[in-house]
């Protein structure tokens, strides 16, 4: 079918729904029963891009004719008869911390303004071998640190998205693209999902090949996936483990601890209430847990081990190049260089037996239960938020889920962070598919019939 065409068919069968609203699963499955075209799909997440762009700032870099022409060489590739992989033709969004030889790859810094690598970060090429269809790169914060992107909130443009995975949950939420890729070390994922409203998975740590990224703390570094639904995160997921692709809820209730961790001073009494109803409405009791004294050093622990990195990597560089970076970059590569030798392996010997006690904790409860941010997003001139809520759980390399279930008092949503044993991501989405059920979420379905 021509492009046009296409568009108008679906549109009716919608009920005038535009293709870039449409969930990646339903817009995969068209695609694949040749009921919808790549080309179609791109040209209308193109237009919302053209759009809003403007206003929300998601992209560092797009290059629109390019994605044009990606977009019809998987059409003719499907009218080959080749095998499709599973994103075949779905337009995906990359955070620009992530390596693409025909882009540019800048980690949101002046200091590599320009830069073009040779080759593919291996998470770009595991999606290119997936059939999905890169639009562009996402802005991020300079080298993902704590500092603002250029990017707005899509759901309130004086608000701040979040850190350095902003422009991939910007695009999503914003319905520029289904899916976008982003990486987290703190909370780069987490975080700007619960600012924007997306469904956020943060596998376990090694889940996928960070080779090609930009990894500050080697320990630390996690892919992050970030969608409109829950069953859009998991054909993501899919993608990189095929047992993930299609999750099921799980069947019986399962075995949540409530957390409040080392950062619960710092949530804001709408949050807490929000998360208070929530729990108390589930139709299953929800234990308490009260984190081992240990944990009262995690944030400590992340800081001092990002600090230490980062002087390692950044604090031979010349003095300009020093001046040019961002003030909390600047900031830990001071406080890195003043770490030493005896308490970066003091740190790094807590992490490890934070890591221990985390696991020990699932033993008991098939998730852990707390916030994703300690509240609503901030105004841009506050700074794009805090991190304290992952912090941990990052640390300790355990997967988790951002839900976008609570909204605070300016009716902005909050996410539900849910945790999981190491190696235990199939569990978590299947605990995280359970309590989407349990939890209304204004009657939208994730999955349209077309």
């Amino acid at each position: 079918m021509n492009r046009a065409s296409g568009t108008r068919r679906l549109a009716l069968a919608s009920n005038g729904r535009r293709l870039n609203e449409l969930s990646a699963r339903t817009i995969v499955d068209a695609i694949r029963e040749r009921r919808l075209t790549a080309i179609s799909v791109m040209e209308a997440c193109l237009e919302r891009i053209a759009i809003r762009e403007p206003e929300v700032k998601a992209w560092s870099f797009l290059d629109v004719d390019a994605a044009r022409q990606r977009a019809r060489l998987a059409d003719e590739y499907q009218a080959s008869g080749l095998p499709l992989g599973p994103l075949h033709g779905l337009p995906v969004g990359v955070k620009d911390v992530f390596d693409t030889s025909n882009m540019p790859s800048e980690y949101g810094s002046e200091s590599l303004r320009g830069r073009r690598p040779t080759e593919d970060a291996d998470a770009v090429s595991l999606l290119h071998r997936a059939g999905a269809v890169v639009v562009g790169k996402t802005s991020t914060s300079e080298f993902g640190m704590y500092h603002p992107s250029p990017t707005h909130n899509p759901l309130d443009l004086s608000r701040s998205p979040g850190v350095s995975s902003a422009g991939s949950a910007a695009a999503v939420v914003d319905r520029m693209v289904p899916l976008a890729l982003g990486t987290q070390h703190t909370a780069s994922t987490t975080l700007p999902a619960s600012f924007c409203g997306a469904f956020a998975f943060k596998p376990s740590f090694g889940f996928a090949s960070m080779q090609g990224s930009n990894v500050l703390v080697p320990r630390m570094a996690h892919i992050g996936l970030l969608a409109r639904s829950l069953d859009d995160l998991t054909l993501f997921a899919g993608a990189f483990d095929r047992s993930l692709a299609d999750v099921e809820a799980l069947r019986h209730p399962p075995r949540l601890g409530l957390v409040r961790g080392p950062g619960w001073d710092s949530v804001s009494p709408d949050a807490r209430q929000a998360l208070d109803r929530l729990v108390a409405g589930l139709p299953v009791a929800v234990v308490t847990v009260d984190l081992p004294s240990e944990f009262d050093m995690a944030l400590e622990v992340v800081l001092g081990l990002l600090n230490a990195h980062l002087a390692n990597r950044f604090g031979a560089l010349p003095e300009q190049t020093f001046r040019s970076f961002c003030p909390p970059l600047q900031e830990g590569i001071v406080a890195g260089r003043s770490l030493s030798a005896e308490r970066y392996l003091e740190l790094e010997a807590m992490a490890d037996r934070l890591s221990a006690l985390a696991a020990a904790l699932l033993c008991d409860h098939d998730a852990l239960l707390t916030l994703s941010a300690p509240g609503e997003a901030t105004r841009l001139e506050e700074g794009p938020g805090s991190g304290v809520m992952s912090m941990p759980w990052s640390l300790c390399g355990l997967p988790t889920v951002s839900l976008p279930l609570l909204r605070g008092m300016n009716d902005l949503p909050i996410g539900v962070q849910l945790v999981g044993r190491h190696g235990g991501d199939h569990e978590l989405l299947g605990v995280a598919a359970w309590l989407t059920d349990v939890v209304t979420l204004d009657g939208k379905s994730s999955h349209e019939q077309i």
